[in-house]
Order: C-alpha cells, then sequence, then structure tokens
C-alpha cells in the first residue's frame, strides 16, 4: 500500500511541473520591485507626540518609501509604489498589485512600537512564516483575500488554488530568506545607519500571505524611542535607511542574475552572519 504523504508529496510536484513552473516564468521583464509603504488614510499606524505634534507612523514609512524608490531608480531598477500619497489601501491590494505586475520583489516598509514605549530599540526584518499548520489554516480562511491577483486564483477547484498558493509560498521562502537577510545586513551594517540589530524574524503577516514572489516586511525603527525616532524623521538619516535597503534590493538581484543560489547574501559585502528566528 502506498504511503499517503508520498503520494501527497507526489501530487504536489506533479502539479508544480504541470501547472506552477509555467506561471512562475511569466514575470515582469526587467526587475521590477514593488515597495508598499505601510498604513495610510485613517489608518494611522503608531502614533506619538512630540512637542504637542502627532508623528503617524503612515506619514514616515510614505517618506521612507519614496526615497528608496528613488534611490532604488537611480540604479535603473523599475519601481512601483503601492500608495504615493495619504491614501487607504486594502491590505489585499497591495500584494495584488505586485502579482499583477509580475513583480520581482514585494517590500513592505512599516515602524515599530513598543508596550511601554520605552524598551524597544532597532530595527527587524520579517518574512512570512509560512511552514505552520496555522499558516494553512490562515490560507483557508482567507482564501479570496490571498487569492487576489495571484496566479493561483486561475483554478476554478478551491483546494487546487490553495495547493498552488501553498506551493508559491514554499517555493519563495528561500529567496524570501536572503532578500530579508540582505535588507537586515545593509540596514544594521550599510549606510553606517548605526540601528540597533533585531535580526530576521518570522511571523504570519496578512499582507505578506498574498505575495506570489519573495518578499519581506522591514520594521524600520520604533517611533516610540527618541533615538530610532530621530533617524526616521531627519531627513539625512532617512535617506541613509532609503540606500540600505536599495543596496540590499540590488544584492538579492545580482546574486539571482548571477545565479548564487548558495545562502550568503548576507554575507556580502561584510554583512556579517544572518540566522533566521
Amino acid at each position: 500500500m502506498e504511503d499517503p504523504a508520498v503520494m501527497r508529496r507526489a501530487a504536489r510536484l506533479l502539479l508544480f511541473i504541470s501547472v506552477l513552473a509555467p506561471m512562475t516564468a511569466k514575470a515582469a521583464p526587467g526587475f521590477l520591485v514593488v515597495i508598499d509603504a505601510g498604513h495610510g488614510g485613517a489608518d494611522r499606524g503608531a502614533t506619538v507626540h512630540e512637542g504637542g505634534r502627532l508623528i503617524a507612523e503612515k506619514e514616515l514609512t510614505l517618506r521612507l518609501a519614496l526615497a528608496t524608490a528613488q534611490e532604488l531608480r537611480a540604479h535603473g531598477i523599475r519601481v512601483v509604489l503601492t500608495r504615493e500619497e495619504d491614501r487607504d489601501v486594502a491590505l489585499t491590494e497591495r500584494t495584488a498589485l505586485a502579482n499583477r505586475l509580475g513583480a520581482q520583489v514585494f517590500l513592505s516598509l512599516h515602524m515599530n512600537s513598543a508596550a511601554d514605549g520605552k524598551s524597544g530599540e532597532g530595527v527587524e526584518t520579517y518574512i512570512l512564516n509560512g511552514s505552520s499548520d496555522k499558516a494553512s489554516r490562515r490560507l483557508a480562511d482567507l482564501e479570496n483575500a490571498v487569492l487576489t491577483g495571484s496566479v493561483a486564483r486561475g483554478h476554478a477547484a478551491t483546494d487546487v488554488s490553495l495547493i498552488i498558493k501553498d506551493l508559491l509560498i514554499d517555493g519563495n521562502l528561500t529567496d524570501s530568506k536572503r532578500l530579508a537577510c540582505a535588507v537586515q545586513g545593509q540596514l544594521v551594517h550599510g549606510a553606517h545607519s548605526g540601528a540597533r540589530n533585531r535580526g530576521v524574524r518570522q511571523a504570519l503577516f496578512y499582507v505578506l500571505l498574498g505575495a506570489d514572489m519573495p518578499s519581506a516586511l522591514v520594521e524600520a525603527g520604533f517611533l516610540d524611542n527618541p533615538k530610532d525616532r530621530h533617524r526616521l524623521m531627519d531627513t539625512r538619516s532617512r535617506r541613509e535607511l532609503a540606500k540600505a535597503i536599495a543596496q540590499a534590493v540590488l544584492s538579492f538581484r545580482d546574486t539571482r542574475r548571477n545565479g548564487r543560489h548558495d545562502g550568503r547574501v548576507a554575507s556580502m559585502r561584510g554583512l556579517g552572519t544572518c540566522l533566521v528566528r
């Protein structure tokens, strides 16, 4: 009697070869990056009062996204932003845009906050934790949301669509780690940002669940930490952060272009070793 687990793996492999592999070849020509400025509109994100002024996460993520886009475009990279002004954008629309355009990278930019407003400091980069049963249940629960704009949605059978989506997430895991490690390394060691290293982590972020391509979410600093807040609000310091993120994307692109899939992107250019928690 055949092992059911073996049969399922074989079925998934056949499905990938016959259906998914041709789909993944439909990426946009050139190298396209979609940058997501977190929050916007009625969703202010984290907030803090300073000198009688309310500082909202949504404002700083947009400034950082615009600066990062400018840096990437200066290097000939095609960039599309999920928003270029203060407006509401549904989470499903953010990755759906990247999926429709056939982007090679999806980056979501955010600012952190600590419960006590004092203990948090530094930068951290997240990838999607799609390996748990919880992630599979989340996929099923959010079927319409995670399949919006995805190549997996073209299949009428719900189970088939979700299997294909699950395969896309699995297939992007290594490159997502490579991308996140490059971003974290550059933020901490590159461009003299001086940010505290909080590492690369995995979480079940809703905004990453819909992406068909390598993706990462950047927490660029704690808005309620004076040191981090200064770095995020100061135009010159923010430009250094943008340069660091752009350099990481360039390193990731060059690694993929050169076929270097040895997992050592984070060790390039003195960035050190990257461990994903």
